[in-house]
């Protein structure tokens, strides 16, 4: 059985949509204020703190050590996020010398940025730590960069609008839904391979060591190793999902009036809309968590527990 945590706090997700555009990156390295001796790894959270500045701290809030110290004016930091290493940090920037993504490694004594034409909104490790996978917003459009970390390399190969995007469990390439029903893997060099037909009714694919989960003419399907394509449930119009880092539980939200979602791998009676439901891929057995619509819903790391926000009357609810 896995443990359920909600909280009651709002979830805004803002989405950019703009067009395909390619271009390559230059790679400049900046000096900021920061020490090896600042950085801590597994077991800390990196924020950005309320003067602005990027800090790590204890789960407790304790032991603050800052990473920069000249937020304000001239100085912006947004989004920092570790690698799953916890050996580097990287997070988007403005600064005197115009956008970025800055990277402070470990092992390093000052970070490095790769520089961009706005603002960097989403930035995503490859589960090797490895490869940075960016957006932002291009002269044409929506730009997908990849930054190669230990070459300090980067070079936009993809874009679209809306766009989203899976790390490959062994990093070596990304998963996309572009668009409607763009359905495709990106590798860093650039190289595109389809993988067939998708739907619009959802946002991001993910990529699991079962498959990779998507949604296709109204069915919530596991692309396995060599092709196989697994019905895991009959969704609505517009399907909200996220999965288990090991692939082996999904949970989903279906919107937009329909009757409801129906799983797929045993007879099941449909379950009503705007609830959130977490179906075992193996058996197909499936269990309602929340009778109140989710604003979003995150599993842990070792696929035991999910994180869900719902809004209530008493503000923040924990609950296992």
């Amino acid at each position: 059985m896995f443990r359920r945590i909600t909280w009651g706090v709002f979830l805004f997700l803002i989405v950019a949509a703009c067009a395909t555009s390619t271009q390559d990156s230059t790679t400049t390295t900046v000096a900021m204020p920061t020490s090896t001796e600042t950085i801590v790894g597994p077991g800390r959270l990196v924020v950005v703190d309320d003067g602005g500045d990027i800090v790590t701290i204890d789960p407790d809030g304790s032991d603050r050590m800052a990473i920069t110290d000249d937020a304000g004016d001239t100085a912006i930091y947004s989004q920092p996020i570790w690698s799953p290493d916890g050996l580097s940090l990287a997070w988007g920037q403005v600064t005197s010398d115009g956008f970025a993504v800055g990277i402070q490694r470990i092992q390093d004594d000052a970070p490095i940025s790769f520089e961009t034409p706005n603002l960097p909104f989403y930035l995503y490790w490859s589960p090797d730590s490895q490869n940075i996978g960016v957006l932002h917003n291009g002269s044409d459009g929506l730009d997908f960069r990849m930054v190669d970390v230990p070459g300090t390399t980067a070079s936009v190969v993809d874009g679209g609008s809306p766009f989203y995007f899976s790390w490959s469990p062994g990093g070596e390439r990304v998963v996309i839904h572009v668009g409607p029903d763009r359905f495709e893997t990106v590798e860093p060099d650039g190289r595109h391979e389809e993988l067939g037909s998708t739907g619009a009714g959802y946002l991001a694919p993910y990529w699991t060591p079962a498959g990779i989960f998507h949604v296709d003419d109204g069915d919530l399907v596991v692309e396995a190793a060599g092709g196989e394509r697994r019905l895991i449930a009959e969704v609505g119009e517009f399907t909200a999902f996220v999965v288990n880092p090991q692939g082996t539980r999904v949970a989903l939200q279906s919107t937009g009036g329909s009757p409801g979602i129906s799983v797929g791998l045993v007879q099941a009676a449909v379950v009503p809309d705007e609830v959130v439901v977490v179906v075992d891929v193996e058996t197909g057995e499936s269990q309602v968590v929340t009778e109140r619509p989710a604003l979003g819903f995150f599993w842990s790391p070792d696929g035991e527990s999910l994180l869900m926000m719902t809004p209530t009357e008493r503000g923040i609810v924990p609950t296992v």
